[in-house]
């Protein structure tokens, strides 16, 4: 059995698992709300929990915002939640994305944002210990929220 997992990861590092090709076509005009200036923002907490119930934040790592196109959730649904390796996608797809770096405890903040939908993302890993010494484990904290002018919206970012 082990066996069997090891060559299964060195087969995803060697690439040898297939992309799924996207389906969804880029459309400018679903990011014209996203192009303006707003007074919306969104707070939250990045975090996953392990088997055994303990929590790993997202302390120093990337928190991302993408607005919701059809694009973005073609990205959101298979490749964050159901952790389908896609093929690449438009060039343009991460223009009005946006990044800020978690504190300590896994929170972020993102402000002047326009209304509208957004998912958010931060990938979250950490050590477990192996027969081949410590194995990288962890996965994207995920949610989606919405945002409207002059509000702040708390964003528990998990699974």
């Amino acid at each position: 059995m082990r066996r069997v997992a090891i060559a299964l990861l060195f087969c995803a590092l060697a690439g040898c698992i297939p992309l799924q090709q996207r389906t969804t076509v880029y459309n400018p005009a679903e990011l014209v709300p996203y192009s303006r200036t707003g007074t919306g923002k969104i707070t939250g907490q990045a975090f996953l929990k392990t088997v055994g119930g303990d929590v790993k934040y997202g302390a120093g790592n990337t928190v991302a915002i993408h607005p919701v196109t059809s694009l973005t959730t073609e990205w959101y649904d298979k490749g964050v939640v159901q952790g389908i390796p896609l093929g690449p996608g438009n060039a343009h797809a991460d223009d009005y994305r946006k990044t800020t770096v978690a504190d300590g405890e896994g929170r972020f903040e993102f402000d002047g944002l326009p209304p509208g939908d957004y998912y958010v993302t931060c990938e979250i890993t950490w050590g477990v210990p192996s027969d081949l010494g410590m194995m990288p484990t962890g996965g994207i904290a995920y949610a989606k929220v919405t945002v409207h002018n002059g509000e702040t919206v708390k964003a528990v970012v998990g699974r």
